[in-house]
């Protein structure tokens, strides 16, 4: 197993309630960081994962944790597949608190496959019914029982999600989700 560990990466997601944008980060989640409390906010058993890389996006200033992603690197294949990809029940559907969690982990899986050499390939499998939003939101495309993002359409996505200059105006951003 290759374990990239960078969380170095400046992003956002928007407080749906305030209409402001919030600096987020993503690192490798550790064991001791689901407490029960955590664990309550979340449908799968995210324990089991920890023997793959997983990744948890919290806000810069709060260590709840928004999105978590668990990823699997395929060397001989090139690229970087998304096992598992979850947003905490207060992030999802209309009423959700924070918007951009998928985006920016999704994104953060592309940044991987480009610093391991794969060339932004990413794939998953996806349940049914999130087969038209993953394309449709992020572009991805099907490649038999995959979705996947390669090159330019993962380029794209780290354009759109990740703040690359740190005064990069927020008024900027508005408007992407």
């Amino acid at each position: 197993m290759i374990l990239i560990n960078f969380h170095y990466l400046y992003m956002e997601v928007l407080n749906i309630k305030t209409g402001q944008y919030e600096d987020a980060r993503i690192s490798l989640l550790q064991k001791n960081e689901l407490t029960k409390s955590e664990k309550k906010r979340f449908d799968f058993e995210w324990e089991q994962e920890l023997i793959h890389n997983v990744y948890k996006q919290t806000l810069f200033n709060d260590d709840s944790i928004l999105g978590l992603m668990s990823v699997l690197i395929y060397e001989a294949e090139r690229r970087v597949e998304i096992k598992l990809l979850e947003l905490a029940r207060e992030n999802r559907g209309k009423t959700k608190l924070y918007d951009r969690v998928a985006g920016n982990l999704i994104t953060f899986a592309c940044q991987l496959s480009f610093k391991s050499g794969f060339d932004g390939f990413v794939s998953l499998i996806p349940k049914t019914e999130l087969i038209s939003h993953y394309i449709e939101k992020y572009h991805f495309r099907p490649v038999g029982k995959h979705l996947v993002l390669e090159g330019s359409s993962s380029d794209a996505l780290i354009t759109e999600y990740i703040k690359i200059n740190l005064n990069e105006s927020k008024e900027e951003k508005k408007g992407t989700t």
